[in-house]
């Protein structure tokens, strides 16, 4: 079906806006055509407050309110996927209480409408880099549920040095903080800083809450600035900050690789253990 690009909804057509019940309630995800006649005829559907009884009728997008089962209908948006350059201040979140800046209100500011969607992993507001935002709800849960690890790659400045035995205390023992143990995949040192200025890459595979801030904080440190390079198969590259872009439709598909086969692999992993218990 073709898609409003200024939108992104569904394109009824711009000459003839009327278009047959059922293929706009199909639209709104209530199934097939087929299964939106079935609701029709079952006298769950209204416009503007009247019941549909005929079969085949067509109503305006624009104009109409078409209700089912009390709840108004509204088109679904195609499936969405964007690669984020966060800069340091905007919150994300939807809203704020205090109503500070949020990243879809930074957005929206650059001509870009991204309020269907939500993000993928946080970065808190003096954080930078790559934010992944996308409506696809299984993915999100996918890359983002803590027992999948996805792996986060992030360039992170502090005010000094970086100990070896802090090094190896991050990737092997781990670093106790508010009652959890905080671990690195690797450490290693990141080029192309100013002299006196000490720059490290840090790779996650854990979701926990400002987890390279501190980590850093409990050894002493002091986290200057931090930025989000990788997200899974993702990377920032030349992206400039402030700017986003779509993913192309490969990096689409390495995302729910990545994704779908963690998730299947806990799945399997799970499903051998029940298998155990019951033996």
């Amino acid at each position: 079906m073709p898609t409003d690009k200024s939108t992104g909804y569904h394109n009824y057509g711009a000459e003839n806006r009327t278009v047959r019940l059922n293929k706009y309630l199909a639209g709104c995800g209530l199934g097939s055509r087929r299964a939106c006649d079935e609701l029709i005829a079952a006298g769950k559907v209204f416009c503007n407050g009247q019941r549909i009884k005929e079969m085949g009728m067509r109503v305006d997008p624009d104009k109409d309110r078409i209700t089912c089962k009390g709840k108004q209908m509204v088109p679904v948006r195609e499936l969405e996927y964007w690669m984020v350059h966060k800069p340091k201040g905007p919150l994300i979140t939807h809203k704020d209480p205090e109503n500070r800046e949020t990243i879809f209100d930074f957005l929206k500011k650059r001509n870009t409408n991204l309020d269907q969607c939500n993000y993928v992993g946080r970065l808190d507001r003096n954080s930078e880099g790559l934010l992944l935002v996308t409506n696809d709800g299984t993915l999100i849960h996918a890359v983002t549920h803590p027992r999948y690890h996805i792996k986060k790659v992030y360039r992170v400045r502090i005010n000094r040095p970086l100990a070896k035995e802090h090094v190896s205390l991050m990737i092997s023992a781990g670093v106790k903080s508010r009652g959890q143990l905080l671990h690195a995949g690797a450490v290693k040192v990141a080029g192309n800083g100013r002299p006196g200025q000490y720059w490290y890459e840090i790779e996650l595979y854990e979701g926990k809450n400002r987890q390279v801030r501190r980590m850093f904080e409990e050894l002493g440190y002091s986290v200057l600035r931090l930025k989000r390079t990788q997200f899974g198969p993702l990377r920032l590259g030349t992206l400039p900050r402030g700017a986003c872009r779509q993913l192309i439709k490969e990096e689409v598909a390495a995302v729910k690789r990545v994704g779908y086969r963690q998730n299947a692999g806990h799945g399997n992993s799970a499903r051998k253990k029940r298998a155990k218990r019951k033996a």
